[in-house]
Parts: structure tokens; C-alpha cells; sequence
């Protein structure tokens, strides 16, 4: 199970320690972030004790009308659980009893000046992409016509070749060699490169390559979405290989489909004007046009006198 430090939270995230120092080592398991509204009132049933808690002005302002004993006890019910860290936003006052408590429980409570909403934002996405699962594949990867193309296949098939050449042409690199998949949702596998090989590409015979310093800033990007797959094979004459397109075939990514094409290589065929030809006709499947699926319709109409 992934975890993450409070420390490493307060590092990264600019926050201030206000109490509870002892507990910085305590173990973040949940990539939530709670605002308490009902357990302020003393309704605690389905409360999900492992993640952050995050008090805003409405909050403290409640907690600021209720009389003193109230207050504390809210707050004692509140610090009974083992709650990772508390964090007050808006840089706002905070109050003694909390301070005095979260001391006492070595519960962090942190302080930042953002606002609520926003800092609610900010820290759901950091501790999103904190837990993430995440995967290494060997490929290429690089973004044609703003599709994200992973190019995979056996060393030396041509996948840094075939990236190069479309490199040449104008579109982008995002990783070389160790592409690092992470998954985001359900839905959406996102890549990025190795932070060693950065920019970087391997050509057999030349070396490793700066592709920034070569093609410029515009020629390499930083992440991007897998939304499609494209794997490199030798031409195989005993191998039958779709030639309608009809069938979208996928492979799975962290649990995630993502839509794959083969495409066999052999001597002579231009394999970068093949792959941004696959990238166009991504964006037509996406829009719902199915050029083969029409295709063999009109031929059937065709071969049964209807056309």
C-alpha cells in the first residue's frame, strides 16, 4: 500500500507547523481530503478517520460561536480518531483548545495561507497523483497530431527511428525507452519520460541525442495521455494482418484499455507516414466516423445490387 509522510506534505506543499510536531512521521494512506461539516455537530458514522483534514473560515467560525465546552469536546471527539494532520487554510487564527489538543495527541496541524477551495484543489491533485499506480513499459512514446502514440516492439525493430522521422516532421517526443505510465482514472493512462533520459532519444550507431537542443523546446513534451498503441513487428508472410480495420483491438494498462494496432514492418514502408495516418484516423473513431465499418457496408451493398 502506498503511503506518503506528513513532512513530506508540509515540504511540498509549503505549510507551516503550528502543533503537533512529534506526529510529522505520521503515515498518509488516503488520497482524500475531508472537510468536516456533520462531525462538527457531533455526528461521527461513516467518518473517514485516514484522511486529511481541512478546516476553512465556515468551520472555525462555527466552532468559534459554540461555547467553550462545546467546543472542546467537538474537538476531542474530532482528535479521538487517528487522523493524519489537521490543516487550517487562509492563514486564520487558530484556536487554543485545538492547539492545546493537537499538542497533546501529536496530531500535525499546519497552516497555509491559500485559499480554501483552492488549496483543496491543489492538495486532491498532489495526493492523487502521489498514490497513482504506476507502471514502466519499454517504448516510445511521442504525441502525433496531439494524440498520445506509444510505439512498442523488439530492440532494434526501428521505434527510435520511426520517432525520429516524426520528430523531423514536427511532431513532439515524450519519452525514449522507459516510458512511465501512471494512471489518473478509470478511464486514462497518462506517460511521461524517465527523468534520467529526459529529451533524450538512443539512435543505434549515433549515440544518445538531445532532442531539445536539436529540434527545440516544441519538439518534446513533458506528459501526455495514452490513447492509443502502436506495435512494431516484422513482416511475417505466413501472418494474416488486418487489412479493413474493422475491429478496434486493446491492451491493458493498469487496468486500463487503451486501443492497439500492429503494424508490420518491412523494407521500404514509411512507417512515420503510416503512424500519423493512424493518429488522423483516431480522431475520426473518435467522432464517431468508422471508415472501414462504411467501407464494407457499401461493399456489401455493392455485391448484393442495393449500392
Amino acid at each position: 500500500m502506498a503511503l506518503i509522510l506528513v513532512k513530506e506534505i508540509v515540504q511540498d506543499q509549503g505549510l507551516t507547523v503550528v502543533a503537533g510536531k512529534e506526529g510529522l512521521d505520521r503515515k498518509v494512506i488516503s488520497s482524500e481530503v475531508h472537510r468536516p461539516g456533520l462531525e462538527l455537530a457531533g455526528f461521527f458514522e461513516h467518518f473517514g478517520y485516514e484522511r486529511i483534514i481541512v478546516l476553512g473560515r465556515t468551520e472555525l467560525a462555527y466552532l468559534g460561536e459554540q461555547s467553550a465546552e462545546t467546543r472542546k469536546v467537538r474537538l476531542r471527539q474530532l482528535l479521538f480518531f487517528n487522523i493524519p494532520c489537521i490543516i487550517i487554510t487562509d492563514d486564520l487564527l487558530v484556536l487554543d483548545e485545538l492547539l492545546e489538543l493537537c499538542d497533546q495527541k501529536k496530531i500535525p496541524l499546519l497552516r497555509t495561507s491559500a485559499r480554501t477551495g483552492e488549496f483543496i484543489y491543489q492538495l486532491s491533485r498532489y495526493l492523487h497523483n502521489r498514490f497513482a499506480p504506476r507502471k514502466s513499459v519499454h517504448g516510445v512514446f511521442v504525441e502525433v497530431y496531439g494524440v498520445g502514440i506509444l510505439i512498442m516492439g523488439t530492440s532494434g525493430i526501428g521505434k527510435s527511428e520511426c520517432a525520429l522521422e516524426l520528430i523531423k516532421r514536427g511532431h513532439r517526443l515524450v519519452a525514449d525507452d522507459a516510458v512511465q505510465l501512471m494512471k489518473i482514472s478509470d478511464t486514462k493512462v497518462v506517460g511521461s519520460p524517465d527523468e534520467m533520459i529526459r529529451h533524450h532519444m538512443e539512435i543505434r550507431g549515433l549515440g544518445i541525442i538531445d532532442i531539445r537542443s536539436l529540434f527545440g523546446i516544441a519538439a518534446t513534451a513533458d506528459e501526455k495521455p495514452v490513447d492509443m498503441v502502436i506495435n512494431l513487428e516484422k513482416w511475417d508472410d505466413q501472418k494474416e494482418y488486418d487489412r479493413l480495420g474493422i475491429f478496434q483491438r486493446t491492451v491493458k494498462f493498469l487496468k486500463v484499455e487503451v486501443p492497439s494496432t500492429t503494424i508490420p514492418v518491412r523494407e521500404g514502408r514509411n512507417l512515420a507516414v503510416v503512424i500519423e495516418t493512424a493518429a488522423m484516423n483516431f480522431y475520426l473513431r473518435r467522432m464517431g466516423v468508422l471508415s472501414a465499418e462504411k467501407f464494407s457496408k457499401q461493399l456489401r451493398a455493392k455485391m448484393s445490387g442495393d449500392f
